[in-house]
Parts: structure tokens; C-alpha cells; sequence
């Protein structure tokens, strides 16, 4: 299975469940092999520094560290103007010049409206949003199963996961 999480750095709803919800979805699906988590962009135009943040998130990704400036980032929701950002960067160690040349570059723009594409073309409006999909056989693609709107508890989505795991073989 795959989740796809659709957020926005900027939005509560969204920090609440990068803070609650994808820790344990992390350890129970993730680092058991069961769920390939997936980070859809979706920076909404109410908030201001969502696409900047986005930006910085991907810009991080060139350096191989996507997810600890996630983490970051919803860490400092309320602190996400021009100035600050870069230092989020330098605590975590990545090669600034590199990191400053993406971000003023737009290197990562289009690929950002592109997760806005998307989101839209799953009627998603809102964040949070979580995907549940499985992987096609033999490709990249993946057979959407459920969208699920808005923040959920940990317990409503590892439902979910689970009832469209695979079934175990019943021991002999």
C-alpha cells in the first residue's frame, strides 16, 4: 500500500498530524514494510509562506533530507518567514550555497504546482488529506482505494491501512 499524505506547512490541522499521526503510522506501516509514505505538496493560497515552505522542503530533498526538514518545519509552523528558514537549514547541516541557490531559483516550482494539479484533479480542496493507494504491478503507477479528508486520528487511519492490506494466511 501506498499513503499519500497531501499537506500544507502553514496549516494547524496539518502539523497536528505530522506531530501525531505520522509518527505511528511511520513506525506500525512504514518501518514494517507494510505502507510506502509519500508527501504530496499542496501549499494552500490562504497561507501565505505554504509555498516557500514547500520549496524548502524540496530543496532539502536535493540534500537528501526531505523529512527532517518536514519535521522542522511543522516544528515552527508560526515560524516560517524568509529569515527563519534558512537557519532550519543550517541546523540540519545542508550545504547553504546550494540550498540558497535552489530556493531563490524556483528550481523546485513547477513540481509543486504539479502536487497542486494533482490534488485538485482528486477533488482534493483542503488539508489534510491522506491518500490510500496500491502500487500496480510492474509500474509506478498507483490504483487510488481511498481518499480520506481532513485530520484523523491514529486509530481511524490504521483502520484503514489495514483493512486493505493484504489478508495473512490463516496458520495451519
Amino acid at each position: 500500500l501506498v499513503m499519500i499524505e497531501a499537506t500544507d506547512f502553514q496549516c494547524p490541522y496539518c502539523g497536528k498530524g505530522a506531530r501525531e499521526l505520522l509518527p505511528q503510522v511511520e513506525e506500525n506501516f512504514v518501518h514494517t514494510g507494510k505502507v510506502e509514505l509519500v508527501y504530496l505538496s499542496l501549499p494552500l493560497q490562504m497561507h501565505s509562506q505554504a509555498f516557500k515552505a514547500a520549496q524548502a522542503a524540496a530543496c532539502a530533498g536535493d540534500q537528501q533530507k526531505f523529512w527532517e526538514m518536514h519535521d522542522v518545519l511543522f516544528a515552527n509552523q508560526r515560524a516560517l518567514g524568509p529569515d527563519q528558514i534558512p537557519g532550519y537549514a543550517e541546523e540540519l547541516g545542508l550545504d547553504m550555497p546550494a540550498f540558497q541557490k535552489c530556493l531563490a531559483g524556483g528550481r523546485h516550482d513547477g513540481e509543486i504546482r504539479n502536487n497542486v494539479r494533482i490534488a485538485n484533479s482528486l477533488d482534493i480542496a483542503g488539508t489534510p488529506a491522506y491518500v490510500i493507494a496500491r502500487r500496480v504491478p510492474g509500474g509506478d503507477k498507483v490504483q487510488i482505494v481511498e481518499v480520506v479528508h481532513g485530520y484523523q486520528p491514529y486509530e481511524a487511519i490504521a483502520k484503514k491501512l489495514d483493512a486493505f492490506l493484504p489478508a495473512k494466511p490463516a496458520a495451519p
